[in-house]
């Protein structure tokens, strides 16, 4: 739908809340309207308010008539009384005979068709008024009621709008009355205390602008917290490393001293103390190559990286037959645990990471683990997710070597852009990996 002809919540409440108020204010008035006629009537059958201002009018016109010294003829000014008198209409007769009549704005003479017959009154009906030339005989109609009835619907007109006024305000001062309670609300989280919940009312623009402020808070909480915990982390491994990186340069820089000022005894030590030199300096890249990728990955951001679609069977058949031909190259064992036969699924993924994923793990199997005893691999799918897990025996016997974990953390980052999970478990001496990952499980095309 057009976006110029789509109706805001907001904006279809305030035409209901006005189609309403005026509907209200209709019945107002009808109501106003009828209880004020039958008063009205109820009044002029038991009082004379009425018939005293009938009896007032022909005493005002004949006082009016010789106070200006008017004659018959002087039918513009008669009809400037009736104007001024309001609600009066004058028929006036010279010897049975029509003259002119007023309908409070024009004058009437013998050249108005259906002339007013003299006889349809009665002789008590006719009154005589004198004018400056001659008498003449005058019927008063009276309207002085419509004055009454005017007034009563100019007051229900009045009581009306204000009863509609009202209406609209209240309305208006409901959703203004929020905007208040929002902005003070906006104002506490600009204050820093972002734990604070923004109120919500209604179902309109003004409630969605609220939920949408509460989720921007909870993401800002969330970020500020993701980046508080991914600060502790990297000082924890920045502590970690630099420990780590100390402790073979030291001893390298010990060993450099003595063939430095030769304070080897022969040539053999001298060999012994390159070669551990050497040894040293390979663990420092090793630690220095790990420290790199670990900084790569955590920098890459997960738009950062093309995702292409692979055969999932033959991706994760290739990928396990080559870290099996190096644990096998280094005297392992390598069994494949598989119920049945895999569901044909398609699987997206940046390949480069992915494949480090894995040369971190295995490389931590070439470690840790005892050769002694296998290393399962498995892989399944159940629904649109495709399981993995590697297990090995820990080899109790081997070196203890102190680990930052950095590896780990690597590969959790890398699965975690691939909108996957990775979980490790310990148990009886026994190291597990469990990988999730979201797959496509439609046939692959060939």
């Amino acid at each position: 739908m057009n976006n110029k002809l789509r109706w805001s919540r907001l904006k279809l409440k305030l035409i209901l809340c006005l189609i309403g108020s005026f509907t209200a204010s209709a019945l107002l008035f009808l109501l106003l309207q009828s209880a004020g006629e039958d008063l009205l009537e109820h009044y002029r059958t038991r009082s004379s308010f009425i018939h005293k201002q009938e009896e007032q009018a022909l005493p005002a016109l004949q006082e009016y008539i010789s106070g200006q010294h008017l004659a018959l003829k002087d039918d513009e000014r008669i009809a400037e009384w009736v104007r001024k008198a309001k609600y009066v209409n004058l028929y006036l007769y010279k010897d049975n005979q029509f003259l002119y009549s007023t309908d409070g704005y024009t004058i009437k003479t013998e050249n108005t068709r259906f002339l007013p017959d003299p006889d349809i009154f009665s002789k008590s009906q006719y009154s005589t008024v004198t004018f400056a030339d001659t008498a003449a005989q005058v019927y008063m109609e009276y309207f002085f009621e419509y004055k009454y009835y005017n007034l009563i619907t100019f007051l229900g007109v009045i009581l009306s709008f204000l009863f509609f006024i009202v209406l609209v305000l209240f309305f208006i001062n409901k959703k203004t009355s929020y905007i208040g309670v929002l902005e003070k609300e906006i104002k506490i989280l600009e204050g820093g205390n972002l734990d604070y919940e923004i109120t919500l009312k209604g179902k309109d623009e003004l409630s969605s602008l609220a939920q949408s402020i509460n989720e921007m808070r909870k993401s800002f909480i969330e970020r500020l917290e993701s980046e508080e915990q991914a600060r502790l982390a990297n000082s924890e491994l920045v502590t970690a490393m630099s420990h780590d990186l100390r402790t073979p340069l030291t001893a390298l820089v010990g060993y450099l001293d003595i063939i430095e000022y030769k304070k080897y005894q022969d040539q053999e030590a001298l060999a012994k103390y390159i070669h551990n030199s050497r040894e040293k300096a390979y663990q420092i890249k090793h630690l220095s190559d790990k420290l790199f990728e670990y900084f790569t990955v955590y920098n890459t951001e997960e738009s950062d990286l093309e995702f292409e679609s692979y055969d999932g069977i033959q991706l994760m058949d290739q990928l396990f037959d080559e870290q099996s031909m190096l644990l096998e190259s280094r005297g392992f064992r390598v069994e494949w645990e598989s119920a049945f036969a895999p569901v044909p699924f398609l699987v997206e993924l940046h390949l480069i990471s992915f494949r480090r994923v894995f040369d971190n793990l295995f490389s931590n199997i070439t470690k840790y683990a005892d050769t002694s005893a296998p290393v399962t691999i498995a892989y399944r799918i159940e629904g649109h997710w495709l399981l993995m897990e590697i297990t090995n025996v820990i080899n109790t016997e081997a070196h203890e070597v102190h680990s930052t974990g950095i590896g780990l953390k690597t590969c959790q980052k890398i699965i975690s852009q691939h909108r996957g999970q990775i979980t490790f478990t310990s148990t009886g001496g026994r190291y597990s990996v469990h990988i999730r990952l979201p797959v496509n499980t439609t046939q692959p095309q060939s």
